[in-house]
């Protein structure tokens, strides 16, 4: 059941004469612990996580679809990002389109929000200061399937990605990573752990990567600096204190260009295409700084046998300085040049969240109580500095078959600073509830508090002439969630849950009314296997999930909105990942998706929201040889179908499906060296990844190679 299980040796005296005395050896005891919840998972199947309940349950004791992707597997596939990492798991798109500076997962067709181990990873979301987080400083990527308000607060109703950060270990480890790869990406990484005193009470952890990188697209590179220390403090068997910091350093251009349809899903009126490296902008007038620092802890005490306190905390500052120039769509039906315009932009942000749990473990009769009760507290204050200008003549003009740089980037006329403070306050109680050994019942419900306040300023720049408008929210909400496992016979855990959740929207309608929240409910029916006797975890998933008291506009009064408008999603879920003691490791998911504009008054009724598939699907299978000469040798190999999405709100073009190939090749040369060769898009198929209307189309990832040594000790 659990990785780790205790292993018992027995010793054996040599026989001597029958008068010989006997021997009796001391007794040696071998224990292990079981797989933490958010430590290191042995190959590519999880057993635990905290990320659905906010304690340590097993996958198949969660009434709510979830999936763990493991250190093993993002390394054995050449992981660079979370949208690679994302590619083999039902249920979530990543941002299929050549960007180095976001990822912006979708699941169950709406945008998700990220955290990092459990707290919110904020952002003003009408700025361009999202994050990006490192991947070679995480232990394991979690998705979370479905509303899930009940304990994390405003929230998406399509689930969220909870990261979980690499931590201290007792045990002494380490590497050195040294890579090359496609568009001249070098890159260097380390992770160094262990224990700095022999009883094990002060352990650490130094995990970095620097890297010098260009990108598909001609002037734009990805280079990066990535440190994250750690530390754990163990004064006693039942305090923990671990200390999570790291800095990070980006240093971009604008690698994803907006491009028309006529040019990249179909040619133009000349049969013509643009290319995939093509830049849009300016190489002179074109950068996106981005720098951040993080510090924060994870401390539990555990009281007593009943009672266990958790608080996780972290303060993020974040600053980014971006300018560029974006295309706007062909200047004439003779679609020979490109419009262009300028955007400078930049700001920072300060957060703090914070979030106390008490859990309590207990009985009332023949009943067992998980019970957990919680405090969480979210602070941002955002300063964001947006100004769009014009290039050249005016047009800015250029020929994207043909381009020739060095236009002038002129004057910006206005600027419009923004200035946002958050704060969320959430109250939540939950009991995991074991009615027998085969039945669990799971109810739990959050009341918060959410308030913002935008002070939004704009600028003249030849008269310094300002306008201000002030906008609040101060919006409550309670959430909950209920739901019923029943454990089976052979491993089949059938269960059926019921879950609600609250996004806050800004504004007032015609009457001078405040917005409420939008809300979200999903009814979910699902089973979850897990073989007995196997590594394997197979879930399937049906799901009715609907938003509700979304915004679309006033058919009495035009310039103003009313809340009538609901999106509906609703698919089928298949999921497996198998881990055999052969060699032999599988990853395959399926998604269906219907998603739908049910109630608009806008063109977008009954139409099917921008890149929204329907139907995608992924499998990977690796095997590694464990004897014979060719002992360490490696090899995987995966297949990709995103389905046809829609390419504008009206539904009036679609944006074509494609299979992609990914390939890994590894040899562990010895016990210390290690060689791996990893391919995405293996056969260099040139897509589109997604459109968000005719003239803003973005080309997904060719091919990208990279040759990775390691050095572990």
């Amino acid at each position: 059941m659990w990785a780790g299980l205790a292993a018992g040796a027995a010793g054996y005296p040599e026989t001597g004469r029958a008068e010989d005395a006997a021997v009796q050896l001391p007794t040696v005891a071998v224990t292990a612990e079981g797989e933490s919840a958010t430590g290191p998972v042995d190959g590519y199947v999880a057993r635990r996580s905290v990320t659905a309940t906010k304690t340590a349950t097993a996958l198949e004791d969660t009434p709510q679809s979830i999936s763990v992707i493991t250190r093993q597997q993002m390394e054995d596939r050449g992981v660079q990002n979370l949208s690679e990492a994302f590619a083999y798991s039902a249920g979530v798109i990543g941002d299929n389109v050549a960007e180095a500076r976001y990822d912006k997962p979708v699941i169950r067709g709406f945008p998700a929000r990220q955290y990092l181990d459990g707290l919110y990873i904020n952002y003003y979301a009408s700025g361009y200061l999202m994050p990006r987080i490192e991947t070679y400083g995480l232990e394991r990527v979690e998705i979370l399937r479905g509303p899930s308000s009940v304990l994390y607060g405003a929230n998406s109703p399509g689930g969220l990605v909870n990261l979980v950060s690499k931590r201290p270990t007792a045990d002494t480890r380490g590497e050195v990573n040294v890579q090359y790869g496609s568009d001249d990406r070098k890159q260097t990484s380390f992770d160094f752990s262990g224990a700095a005193d022999p009883n094990q009470k002060v352990l650490y952890r130094l995990t970095g990567l620097f890297r010098d990188s260009g990108t598909q697209t001609n002037h734009a590179d990805d280079d990066r600096i990535f440190i994250a220390p750690a530390l754990t403090l163990r004064p006693s068997a039942d305090t923990t204190f671990t200390l999570l910091t790291h800095y990070q350093r980006d240093r971009q251009g604008t690698a994803i260009n907006f491009l028309p349809r006529e040019g990249t899903i179909v040619p133009t009126v000349n049969g013509r295409r643009i290319s995939t490296s093509f830049f849009t902008g300016e190489p002179d007038f074109n950068t996106f700084d981005r720098e951040e620092y993080a510090v924060g802890y994870a401390f539990e005490h555990r009281f007593n046998d009943t009672f266990t306190l958790r608080q996780n905390l972290r303060y993020t500052h974040s600053d980014l300085d971006y300018t560029g120039v974006y295309a706007s769509g062909w200047s004439s039906p003779a679609q020979r040049y490109l419009r262009r315009g300028s955007v400078d932009a930049g700001g920072q942000l300060d957060t703090l969240g914070v979030d106390t749990q008490l859990q309590g473990d207990f009985t009332t009769g023949t009943l067992r109580h998980t019970a957990l009760v919680g405090l969480d507290y979210q602070n941002g204050h955002f300063d964001d500095k947006q100004g769009f200008g014009t290039v050249g003549s005016g047009l800015g003009l250029i020929d994207p078959f043909d381009p020739v740089y060095g236009s002038s980037i002129n004057p910006i006329a206005s600027y419009t600073y923004a200035e946002q403070k958050q704060r969320q306050l959430g109250v939540y109680l939950q009991d995991q509830l074991k009615l027998s050994d085969a039945v669990t019942f799971v109810a739990g419900g959050r009341k918060d508090w959410a308030r913002a306040h935008t002070t939004s300023t704009r600028v003249l720049t030849a008269t310094q002439a300002s306008t201000v408008t002030r906008t609040a929210i101060e919006q409550d909400d309670f959430t909950y969630r209920v739901g019923l496992l029943y454990h089976a016979a052979h491993g089949v855990t059938p269960y059926v849950s019921y879950a609600t959740s609250f996004q806050p929207q800004a504004g007032t309608d015609a009457a001078g009314n405040a917005f409420r929240p939008t809300t979200g409910k999903q009814t979910e029916v699902g089973v979850k296997y897990q073989p007995e006797g196997s590594n394997s975890f197979i879930t399937a998933a049906v799901y009715d999930l609907r938003q509700q008291d979304v915004l679309t506009s006033d058919p009495d009064h035009p310039t103003y909105q009313v809340q009538t408008g609901e999106v509906r999603s609703r698919g089928v879920e298949l999921e497996a990942t198998m881990d055999f003691e052969n060699g032999f490791k599988a990853q395959a998911a399926y998604t269906y998706m219907d998603m739908e504009v049910t109630r608009s008054n806008g063109p977008d009724l009954n139409k099917v929201p921008t890149n929204r598939p329907r139907h995608t699907g992924s499998l990977w299978l690796d095997y590694t040889l464990r004897g014979g000469p060719l002992r360490g040798l490696g090899m995987g190999v995966g297949t990709r179908y995103i389905g046809s999405t829609w390419g504008d709100t009206a539904n009036t073009f679609k944006v074509p499906s494609v299979w992609l190939a990914d390939a890994a090749l590894r040899y562990a040369v010895n016990r210390n060296w290690h060689v791996s060769l990893t391919a995405t898009n293996l056969f260099d198929k040139e897509y589109v990844g997604q459109c968000g209307s005719a003239t803003t189309c973005y080309y997904g990832y060719r091919r990208s190679v990279l040759a990775t040594a390691t050095y572990r000790w």
